[in-house]
């Protein structure tokens, strides 16, 4: 019998050893496999929602839940309150707001260790009032495995475009090791981007495409009517070098395809990448347009993974769309992991209505622990977050109408805002879950 309990006693213990240890927790109540072993998951994701009202000045220190990591980026939406039906659209100027400072010293200013610094060029209304800055700043961190399920952050470059320029370079400092590895994020959906232009039919000064080149060569690209490019624009771009579990590809959409409904294939410019997974891809984008109006500019288009319309197990293209047909280019970074999970949704063409300035989707519950809170600035905090691309019946410049952020507000809910109401619009909404990718 004793000898029995002894045998037993030690394959107890050599199961014991192959379990993962180091960072070892149990997942958490909102977890799709409850109570199911996982080590730690090497990425952390927190939204912060900037209502009406909180950042009204040129500048705002932005209050993280954490100390930040070294090793994070950022995807930024939103633009000024305007609640004045009347004017003919909001300046680019108060619209738009970018990081310039972190505690890392990536910037010329350095904040506290929980803390992002926030700019913008003006607060300036279209009758003179001061406009405060609402949106969407959501902070992706790789706290650890940043050569394999994590990131690097090789750099943070600003990036200053002057008056009608169109074109121009940095380098990366340190450059990248494998450019296939390589994303760019920066302007809307990056690290944001400030202007001193003024006129609303200058949004286009913001807008830019952004790819890299050669070892440490970043490229930016803005193309529209010289007279719609104007005052001194600066672009933050975080240079980031992804892990090798990771397969990240680039495609640039070049086409002017564009329809009422932006629910036709016909409606969507394609262009070709490598069979990817559905649910283990997401995709963001960086662009311009040769139009300014609020359907047919960079702030009205929308992209997605696939042909725009059709939902298949494996993609082999991407997508950009719109309700009006205009000229367009745009850089998509394709991210692929296998134990990504991503929930795509169509929303059609009214689910942004007329008057509404906020409203909420379904997608698939979380698959770990995440936080939530509301007031001033409300939070979401865990392992995924929303991105919501936009078209708009718009065919004027009353920004910033067409500029709508996102965050996770419940388990299945994502919830999306903008600071003024006027036309309305279909979405892509993309609910991207890091909850299965474990060190």
């Amino acid at each position: 019998m004793r000898l029995r309990i002894s045998i037993l006693i030690g394959v107890l213990l050599a199961l014991l050893m192959t379990l993962p240890t180091a960072g070892a927790s149990f997942t958490g109540t909102t977890s799709n496999s409850a109570n199911t072993f996982v080590t730690r998951q090497p990425i952390r994701v927190t939204t912060y929602q900037v209502a009406e009202n909180v950042f009204t000045g040129t500048t705002y220190d932005l209050q993280l839940q954490h100390p930040l990591a070294r090793n994070y980026f950022v995807v930024m939406r939103g633009g000024a309150w305007n609640s004045d039906v009347t004017s003919k659209g909001g300046f680019p100027s108060s619209d738009y707001a970018r990081v310039d400072g972190d505690p890392h010293g990536n910037f010329s200013i350095k904040t506290a260790s929980d803390v992002l610094r926030l700019h913008r060029q003006s607060t300036d209304g279209p009758h003179g009032s001061p406009m405060s800055w609402q949106g969407q700043v959501t902070v992706i961190e790789s706290l650890d495995s940043n050569d394999t399920a994590g990131f690097r952050l090789l750099d943070v470059a600003s990036v200053t475009m002057s008056g009608s320029t169109t074109d121009t370079s940095g380098s990366s400092s340190p450059g990248w090791g494998d450019i296939e590895q390589v994303g760019l994020y920066g302007g809307s959906y990056g690290g944001g981007v400030e202007t001193s232009a003024r006129d609303p039919k200058e949004h286009p000064s913001a807008w830019s495409r952004l790819w890299p080149t050669g070892s440490d060569t970043i490229n930016l690209r803005r193309r529209n009517k010289s007279t719609n490019l104007a005052g001194d624009t600066t672009f933050t771009v975080y240079v980031v070098e992804w892990g090798s579990e990771w397969t990240i590809q680039r495609a640039l959409v070049d086409g002017s395809d564009g329809g009422k409904g932006a629910d036709s294939t016909s409606e969507y410019t394609t262009q070709a990448i490598d069979a990817v997974d559905r649910d283990n891809t997401f995709v963001l984008a960086y662009g311009n347009t040769w139009e300014q109006g609020l359907g047919n500019g960079w702030e009205g288009q929308v992209f997605t993974l696939g042909d725009g319309v059709h939902q298949n197990s494996v993609e082999t293209r991407v997508a950009v769309g719109a309700h009006y047909r205009g000229s367009r280019r745009a850089d998509v970074y394709v991210h692929t992991h296998p134990r990504l999970h991503v929930d795509y949704r169509f929303m059609a063409d009214g689910s942004i209505a007329r008057n509404d300035t906020s409203g909420t989707a379904t997608v698939d519950g979380a698959l770990g622990p995440e936080s939530r809170s509301g007031g001033a600035i409300g939070t979401t905090g865990g392992l995924r977050f929303a991105v919501l691309s936009n078209a708009s019946h718009g065919n004027g410049t009353w920004y910033p109408r067409p500029m709508v952020s996102a965050r996770h507000t419940g388990d299945t809910q994502v919830t999306w805002y903008r600071a003024r109401s006027g036309q309305p619009g279909a979405y892509w909404l993309q609910s991207i879950d890091f909850g299965e990718i474990w060190r």
